[in-house]
């Protein structure tokens, strides 16, 4: 159970004029800002709120980047539809309908049953550094416009402040948070939001803080972003994320998403390093999908991100609460999404009910617990796709399905729905683990694993 250092257990709330300081002004500084201003103003009651980023994340390469793959998943897009907040080109690189899956026995191209063509590419920070391009691109890009700059630009509309500042010391005096930068105080505030992700040294401060916080469990990415050339982006990815279980030592899977000049080529897994990415690359599936004149290069923008894969422990106390990946997040997928989550819940129980650890457990934890028990349904489901992955005849039997599903529609889409939601994140994972265990789909997949193993032995026997 989260600490309650609040001495009566009761409700804090926040009045007229009172302070709240967002410490970084990624996705979910920017959404608990839009939604803490939008909401106070409905209610009438005037805050004060600042968002202190050092980043600028209209700068190309790292020192702008929030190293992520940037895809918005079709249910993120059309909640952010609703909320006012509309993608659109040029924040949006590419609109996604379809996704391959590549594994050594062959692939299969999977459709989005929305024809809206939902899911959304962006870059998350400038773009990669112009110039690390191709001198053969005929159409190189014009604008790269940065989703997190988009929305924090969207937060200082509703009366954000923005200050371009690095936060490097939290203390608490008479149990209200301060904050310094240079050894300089900055504010007291009334309300300190921790939205500085994982990859960043303010997440430590929380933890010295003797609050009980403790951050997530992480293990480290490896992003790349190619430059090929606009129009062979178009050509040799189209609109498809591709994905890759192609069983290379120490990668979980990888995934090359298209953009507008560039592919970010996303790895998850155990040590990977620059030359991981080269071999993967150099894999004939992975080669072939790339133009013929195209050479791998020594000059690509790249970074190595940490990922959450737990939960936060004690995610508030009394005048504080942490947001986003220093939360909670998603397994693998959709940490933007995960972003909108807390820091919607977080708001609404800042505004509307206190900013007491009181406050946070009864009104904003469950929205945590709610992400961190549906990511053990996620790691039995990664789990289950591994061992497919690595078994010859279930993996062969389970691509015969999704093929034939892809080309016979009155099949219906179980098996293609399944793998579409957990590599894309658009449904819980809990939903997609007990659609797995439809009896019908699990006598299909059953009859197929039956029929391929035939095949196999009969194979054996001729030879």
């Amino acid at each position: 159970m989260p600490m309650n250092n609040s001495k009566e257990n009761s409700s804090i709330a926040l009045n007229d004029g009172d302070k709240i300081a967002v410490l970084g002004g990624g996705p979910s500084g920017s959404f608990f800002s839009i939604f803490a201003l939008k909401l106070a103003k409905q209610i009438g009651k005037d805050i004060d709120l600042t968002i202190y980023e050092h980043k600028s994340f209209s700068n190309e390469g790292p020192s702008g980047c929030n190293m992520c793959a940037g895809v918005i998943s079709e249910s993120l897009v059309q909640l952010l539809a609703i909320e006012g907040i509309c993608l659109k080109s040029p924040i949006v690189q590419r609109a996604i309908d379809s996704y391959r899956f590549q594994t050594i026995s062959g692939d299969v191209l999977l459709h989005s049953l929305n024809e809206q063509r939902g899911i959304a590419t962006v870059y998350r920070g400038g773009g990669p550094v112009s110039k690390i391009t191709s001198e053969a691109d005929e159409n190189p890009e014009t604008e790269k416009i940065s989703f997190d700059d988009f929305l924090l630009d969207y937060a200082e509309k509703e009366g954000a402040k923005i200050e371009n500042i690095r936060v490097d010391d939290i203390k608490l005096d008479n149990e209200k948070p301060q904050i310094f930068s240079n050894k300089r105080i900055l504010s007291d505030a009334d309300l300190v939001v921790g939205a500085c992700g994982i990859n960043t040294k303010t997440a430590k401060m929380f933890e010295e803080l003797g609050i009980g916080y403790t951050q997530p469990s992480v293990i480290k990415a490896f992003q790349s972003e190619i430059h090929i050339g606009r129009e062979k982006v178009s050509t040799q990815f189209g609109n498809a994320i591709h994905i890759f279980l192609i069983n290379q030592p120490n990668v979980k899977f990888a995934a090359i998403t298209p953009k507008g000049s560039y592919v970010t080529v996303s790895m998850l897994g155990k040590d990977i390093t620059k030359q991981t990415v080269k071999d993967f690359l150099n894999y004939p599936v992975v080669k072939n999908k790339f133009p013929d004149s195209w050479t791998i290069t020594d000059t690509f923008c790249r970074c190595v991100p940490k990922i959450n894969v737990g939960a936060a422990r004690h995610p508030f106390a009394d005048r504080i609460v942490m947001i986003g990946d220093a939360s909670s997040a998603r397994l693998y997928k959709d940490g933007i999404g995960s972003a909108y989550l807390t820091a919607k819940a977080a708001a609404n129980t800042a505004i509307l009910h206190g900013v007491s650890c009181s406050d946070f457990y009864k009104n904003y934890y469950p929205a945590c617990k709610k992400i961190n028990r549906d990511n053990f349904f996620g790691n039995v489901m990664f789990a289950f796709t591994n061992t497919v992955n690595k078994t010859p005849v279930i993996r062969e039997a389970l691509l015969n399905i999704l093929r034939n599903e892809q080309d016979r529609p009155e099949l219906g889409y179980r098996c293609s729905t399944i793998l579409w939601d957990m590599f894309t994140g658009n449904e819980l994972y809990t939903d997609i683990f007990l659609r797995a265990l439809n009896p019908k789909l699990l006598l299909r997949i059953l009859v197929n694993i039956i029929g391929t193993t035939f095949i196999r032995l009969k194979t054996i026997w001729r030879y």
